[in-house]
């Protein structure tokens, strides 16, 4: 299968590094000018990738389209491409609806809209789609897990959660400068931390549908230090200011708010 990507940013290098390294039967890849190092970079490292030389070449060449353009020139890139009748279109646009990329990309086909995250690049994260399509799910079901939904809402749930990245990255951060302030190596600080971080998320990769509180209640010891922390953060609102601001991502997902709005404090 011919696949052509119109934007080369983190996304699409993660998506395209995972599909290459999964070994695909018969895959070509295309790759949008844009960011030129990094699909040249990606051309040199895979023999079935190849940089076009312009957007649309990659539609012109490809049976399915991947869109990774930055929403705030999505509509002047697309409206300047002729996509085919019928041609299959996916998005990886986070803030345009379903609706609003269909008409886009007409006379091509949207088959649907999906959330990968940068962890596809080792094959491994969610990879959340709406609607299901079990040609998608096939073809990105060996980067990551794949989750299908027919509700686009719950596809914009999934997008807000992915926000949660740079936060998680934060938190590891005041960990480390943490511990860095004890007068511990810089090197073994890091490594400390990403070795208790990676450890413990492996515990959360079995998920049984019923939430993490069990798992809360584990490693909680009672009059433990765990516990203590946790009832600290839990006084001052910490995981509410979480949810607060998941809440916020999804307004600016479905068009409720904008980069500027902030969470009220308190």
């Amino acid at each position: 299968m011919s696949l052509g990507f119109i934007g080369a940013g983190a996304i699409t290098e993660a998506v395209v590094t995972g599909l290459c390294e999964a070994s695909a039967p018969g895959l070509s890849i295309l790759l949008s000018p844009r960011s030129r190092e990094r699909s040249r970079a990606l051309a040199e490292r895979y023999a079935v990738v190849e940089v076009a030389a312009s957007n649309q070449e990659v539609a012109d060449r490809s049976e399915l389209v991947f869109l990774a353009v930055r929403p705030q020139v999505a509509a002047e890139v697309l409206t300047a491409l002729r996509f085919r009748q019928g041609q299959r279109v996916a998005s990886f646009i986070a803030t345009l609806d379903s609706a609003e990329v269909a008409r886009l990309v007409r006379p091509g086909l949207l088959i649907g809209r999906v959330a990968p995250v940068p962890p596809a690049a080792q094959r491994k994260g969610p990879i959340a789609m709406c609607p299901p399509n079990e040609q998608l799910a096939e073809l990105l079901g060996p980067i990551g897990t794949v989750i299908q939904v027919s509700d686009e809402t719950q596809l914009d749930a999934f997008f807000s959660a992915s926000a949660m990245m740079a936060p998680y990255f934060e938190l590891l951060e005041s960990v480390s400068a943490w511990l860095r302030a004890q007068g511990i190596d810089a090197a073994q600080a890091d490594t400390y931390t990403g070795s208790l971080f990676r450890g413990i998320a492996e515990k959360s990769t079995q998920p049984s549908g019923e939430g993490f509180a069990e798992l809360v209640a584990e490693h909680a010891t009672r009059a433990g230090i765990n516990e203590q922390l946790r009832r600290e953060l839990l006084a001052v609102g910490f995981y509410d200011r979480v949810k607060a601001g998941l809440d916020l991502i999804q307004a600016r997902m479905q068009g409720r708010a904008t980069l500027n709005d902030t969470l009220k404090t308190n």
